[in-house]
């Protein structure tokens, strides 16, 4: 690995502490995106390693040995920041930065010529040449594709973070969390758009919601599936379906029959076992011998 800090980056450290240039210059140049200039996406890193990164080893005559503390580490990112070296593009305890100095560009295109007067003689008979409507388009054009060009980084850069910020939503709201890395490649190939997210999260609440209602009933229901299998296959376009088991049934039907059987030797107004003229025995296809005693 290896890189070039320009001047820009030189003036802007000098006078700082000696944390701070430390800091900018083993932990987060090193790690920077040299098309975006973004240091913390592509590689994550946070104040934790970035202690680590700046970690002493004890040795005699050093008296301070160590890694500093995660607070100084905060101070001297805040420090950079207020001297327009870096800006804080952080979001969701996810640590992003852009070194807003480090155009690589800079450091080659602005390099001393070593040798001016051979360059200057190089063409003494060059022609002039002549300014014609063509010439204006071409430059028009070239002018064009310097800035669509220029701009291509930032239009990566801002899609990748919107399309993290909606992973982590659907990664918040999964139950099973496991294979982060293989479950956003799966992601960034759907790449989603705001109305597909809230299919997909509204969706997967559907799906949460029937499968704590058949837990809560005591039914079976298979484990959720990894995060990657159930976006690469479109888990989101199933039906939610909540249909009660065969026992629950029967237990409805039985407490039906309960309520509306009845003793046909009860009778409710008196209290006592009635007596049942033959017309009434002969409806019933239950036996009263009680009929029987009294003729």
């Amino acid at each position: 690995m290896y890189f070039t800090v320009n001047d820009k980056e030189l003036d802007a450290l000098c006078g700082l502490s000696y944390i701070q240039q430390i800091t900018y210059l083993r932990g987060i140049r090193p790690y920077m995106d040299r098309n975006t200039y973004i240091v913390g996406i592509k590689r994550r890193i946070s104040y934790q390693s970035l202690t680590e990164v700046l970690y002493i080893e004890p040795h005699q005559g050093i008296t301070e040995s160590g890694s500093p503390s995660r607070q100084q580490i905060r101070r001297a990112i805040k420090g950079l920041e207020r001297s327009g070296l870096i800006s804080i593009q952080s979001f969701d305890k996810h640590l992003i930065l852009k070194c807003l100095l480090a155009d690589i560009s800079y450091s080659v295109q602005n390099k001393p010529d070593t040798n001016p007067t051979q360059q200057a003689d190089t063409k003494p008979n060059a022609k002039l040449l002549v300014n014609t409507g063509a010439s204006e388009d071409a430059e028009v054009k070239a002018d064009t594709d310097k800035i669509l060009k220029a701009d291509t980084p930032l239009i990566k850069e801002n899609n990748y973070i919107y399309l993290l910020q909606r992973f982590d939503h659907f990664w918040r709201m999964y139950p099973e969390k496991k294979s982060r890395e293989r479950a956003f490649e799966i992601f960034k190939q759907i790449n989603p758009d705001e109305l597909l997210l809230q299919s997909m999260l509204q969706a997967l609440a559907q799906q949460i919601k029937a499968r704590t209602e058949k837990e809560a009933n005591g039914e079976w229901v298979p484990a959720w599936k990894f995060p990657a299998n159930w976006l690469s296959q479109k888990c989101w376009e199933d039906e939610v379906k909540i249909e009660l088991t065969q026992e629950r049934r029967n237990e409805k039907r039985r407490a039906n029959t309960e309520n509306t059987t009845c003793d046909p030797f009860w009778n409710p107004e008196t209290g006592d076992t009635a007596s049942i003229d033959e017309d009434e025995c002969q409806q019933s296809n239950v036996i009263n011998f009680q009929c029987y005693r009294q003729q």
